[in-house]
């Protein structure tokens, strides 16, 4: 197969030392192997940080329960209406909470990680009250 002008002009400038990212991009287009190692590099970056937002949704949704259940417990005994609405908000938030933990469950096992018993641990989300 015949070299492309533009093939020789890129080999030519790489070969002077000349930096540039069109040239780069010129050169990708060539090496198919560099392109489908930042193309995996790309998708391997995407998966932890879609992975990381999972965790931070999860740890807010905590979060909110932890100052559900302090908003129910200082909404003192009896079952007064407040204390009602009180606990409502806490099953509400902790319902979010377990939804949370299951969606980073499923995520974490479509990226290929199996060893998810550890999640119980590392995020408990309380019983109902």
């Amino acid at each position: 197969m015949r070299e492309k002008p533009w093939q020789r002009l890129a080999r030519e400038l790489r070969a002077e030392g000349f930096e540039s990212p069109y040239l780069d991009r010129l050169e990708e287009r060539v090496d198919v192997e560099a392109a489908q190692d930042r193309l995996e590099k790309e998708i391997v970056q995407e998966m932890a940080c879609a992975l990381g937002r999972a965790e931070e949704k999860l740890l807010v949704a905590l979060l909110e329960v932890e100052l559900a259940a302090r908003d129910l417990d200082r909404a003192g005994d009896g079952d007064g209406e407040e204390r009602a609405a009180a606990r409502a908000r806490f099953n509400e938030r902790r319902d979010a909470a377990w939804q949370a933990r299951h969606e980073l469950l499923i995520h974490r096992e479509a990226i290929g990680i199996r060893r998810n018993q550890v999640l119980e641990t590392l995020y408990p989300v309380p019983p109902r009250r």
